[in-house]
């Protein structure tokens, strides 16, 4: 037998001997396996080799096969077993050590969860309540008011009071019952809406919400029947609207007036009603002036002018009499335009309105007013559609002379404005003053006729005329809206009392005794 050569790394595996052992497994392609042919018939040695690879081939299929030892097989598995047993008997070993432990950590992880999820809720639940009272809040000034239906469903359908309102809403440039904005967002959004709404609309919301959460809890409930019973009514909306607006409109009544709006008795609270329309639409024709534009403002100058020099040149002796007053003025360091101002104020100022007699003015003795000193309907004036004015006594200053030489003479006496010729201002207003004026008399008319209630709010158009044009008037001078707009949180000022609003916004300490 030939000597069998150990295979190493110094002494690998004959490439020939690779290449047969590939030839008699069949694992060579076509190619290689016609080459691998070639060299067998060729090559006696190669033919060789394959016949000794052949050869052991065959012996090894002939040696016979060693029987499996289950007993050997058994003992492998149970050394197997005998090695994995110990590890799980020391695991439950530590488990049941501190199984207590575990325990505890389980529990205490699983109460962490549980207080989670329940603070989650809580919190979810409290939000989706406050949302839901938000809307409540919004509008509490008009819940305020009470479930007095009646009174309400009486102003609603009172033609003369919705008129009040749009009037009030013109005039006072804003909006008396404004549209909830919480309610008209569907519970659900409402956390995500409200993010979106404009600052100041959220800072109205805020300052309501705080208002309303200072109440007490009876208040709340009470609250919350009442918006129950608004949101069930067959015309919720409207009713709504009108509890707004009365909220805004009742607080400006007097006291013993508001009892009467509240009576149970359908009469006396009808004339209430009427009685404070009234005195509503009065005090916005006096506070209208105000809102009148600079257009309008200088057209009523120029009117004014123009009356002063009608009467300058009809009626002997004022004009000496103005010149006179200018000389006394120029004393005090006034210039003409004081004269001016003097006189023309002279013309409008009406003792019924501002709580002065006649002659009052900024000359010396006064200048006064024209026979019987009234405005425009003193007993000299005349009934509406009266002719121009009647001229001064022309010798009461030649009368008062006589009496003391030694005396100043006394001031001209200028005629007021009439009537008639307040009618004929009307001509000159642009479109929006007329509409203006329309808004604010047609509500008068049964109190104290058309034609006094139209020259009223005119004299109060020309009064703020001649304020605006005056040589005291100062450029940085503001309404009270314009004042009650610039502060920096109107709603805290709609939340206080009545006088304290009007302390805000209409007295001025620097104005000679406050009001202006």
């Amino acid at each position: 037998m030939s000597e069998s050569v150990l295979l190493t790394d110094d002494e690998p595996v004959d490439p020939d001997d690779e290449l047969l052992v590939a030839y008699l497994d069949d694992e060579l392609d076509d190619a290689e396996r016609k080459a691998v042919e070639k060299r067998l018939v060729a090559e006696t040695e190669f033919q060789r080799r394959l016949q000794t690879l052949q050869s052991g081939w065959e012996w090894l299929d002939e040696l016979p096969s060693e029987s499996t030892n289950e007993k050997l097989v058994e003992s492998t598995i149970e050394l197997l077993v005998a090695d994995i047993i110990p590890e799980q008997k020391s695991e439950a070993g530590w488990v049941s050590q501190h199984w207590r432990h575990l325990v505890f950590v389980a529990l205490l992880v699983a109460g962490f969860a549980a207080g989670a999820i329940g603070v989650s809720i809580a919190n979810r639940i409290a939000l989706r309540n406050d949302l839901a009272e938000l809307a409540i809040a919004e509008d509490h000034e008009a819940y305020k008011l009470g479930d007095n239906f009646s009174f309400f469903y009486q102003l609603a359908y009172n033609p003369r009071w919705q008129n009040m309102i749009e009037t009030m809403e013109q005039v006072g440039q804003r909006e008396m019952a404004p549209a909830s904005v919480v309610a008209s967002i569907p519970l659900q959004d409402r956390d995500a809406a409200l993010q979106s709404l404009p600052t100041e609309t959220r800072e109205k919301l805020v300052v309501r919400w705080e208002a309303y959460r200072g109440y007490s809890e009876e208040t709340k409930q009470e609250l919350r029947r009442i918006a129950k019973e608004v949101r069930d009514a067959k015309d919720s909306e409207k009713l709504l609207r009108t509890m707004k607006a009365a909220s805004v409109w009742i607080e400006s009544v007097g006291e013993e007036l508001r009892d009467d709006l509240q009576s149970t008795d359908d009469a006396v609270r009808q004339n209430a009603i009427d009685l404070a329309i009234d005195i509503t639409m009065n005090d916005l024709a006096r506070d209208s002036g105000k809102l009148i534009s600079e257009e309008t403002s200088d057209r009523i100058y120029l009117w004014l002018q123009w009356l002063l020099k009608e009467r300058v040149e009809q009626i002997p002796g004022l004009a000496a009499g103005i010149e006179r007053g200018k000389a006394m003025l120029k004393e005090q360091g006034r210039d003409d335009q004081w004269a001016e101002y003097f006189m023309l104020r002279a013309m409008v100022d009406d003792r019924d309105w501002r709580g002065r007699g006649p002659g009052f003015s900024g000359f010396g003795g006064g200048l006064r007013m024209g026979p019987g000193g009234g405005g425009p309907r003193g007993p000299g004036n005349g009934p509406p559609g009266n002719g121009p004015p009647a001229p001064a006594d022309e010798d009461d200053s030649d009368r008062d002379d006589q009496r003391d030489p030694g005396r100043r003479p006394s001031p001209p006496r200028i005629p007021p404005v009439t009537d008639r010729e307040y009618q004929d201002l009307k001509a000159l207003l642009d479109d929006q003053a007329r509409e203006d004026l329309s808004a604010l008399t047609s509500l008068s008319t049964e109190l104290a006729g058309e034609v006094v209630a139209v020259n009223d709010t005119l004299r109060t158009w020309t009064l703020e005329a001649l304020r605006r044009n005056s040589p005291a008037f100062q450029a940085d001078e503001s309404t009270p809206l314009d004042r009650y707009r610039s502060r920096e949180e109107p709603d805290v000022l709609d939340l206080l009392p009545p006088e304290e609003i009007m302390k805000a916004i209409y007295y001025r300490p620097d104005r000679r005794g406050g009001r202006r």
